[in-house]
């Protein structure tokens, strides 16, 4: 007489192999999840930087500040890195919170009461993250200079 059925064994070896394809999909999916998170804190940090040419456009009297700190820019030029350091001669340094209270940060991108901007991968708020304002050429640039929300 047959009998019908799975023995213990199988079904352990069954479980077991369940188990290892859904922690595999598992991680996958959080590592996934995590490299979104940071590609919008960047798109964050880029309307940073966005809205403070705007502001130094609109306020370039403001860029006294003759105290500017060194700044690294890094271009790809022709497949090559290339690095740059220098010291502006006038700069301000600005809050992301000041320029979302002067209105030049893109409202898609703050919370529903529009006061805030969260950074995605801490859960904290970006309003203190300090951008450089400065000229050169004649142009008006930024840059990020220190991103407070993603200390633990």
């Amino acid at each position: 007489m047959k009998k019908k059925g799975f023995t213990l064994v199988e079904l352990l070896a069954v479980i077991v192999i369940l188990t290892i394809v859904i922690t595999i999909g598992f991680t996958s999916v959080i590592r996934v999840r995590e490299n979104s998170l940071r590609e919008i804190v960047d798109t964050k940090i880029e309307q940073i930087e966005q809205a403070a040419i705007l502001y130094g456009q609109e306020n370039s009297e403001e860029l006294t500040n003759t105290d500017c700190p060194e700044i690294t820019t890094t271009v790809n030029r022709n497949g090559q890195d290339v690095t740059t350091t220098f010291t502006p001669e006038f700069c301000v340094i600005k809050t992301a919170g000041d320029l979302i209270n002067s209105g030049f940060f893109d409202s898609g991108y703050l919370t529903e009461d529009g006061l805030d901007l969260i950074n995605d991968v801490t859960d904290k708020s970006m309003r203190e993250d300090t951008v450089i304002i400065y000229r050169r050429n004649n142009r008006i640039y930024s840059i990020i200079d220190d991103i407070k929300s993603n200390e633990e």
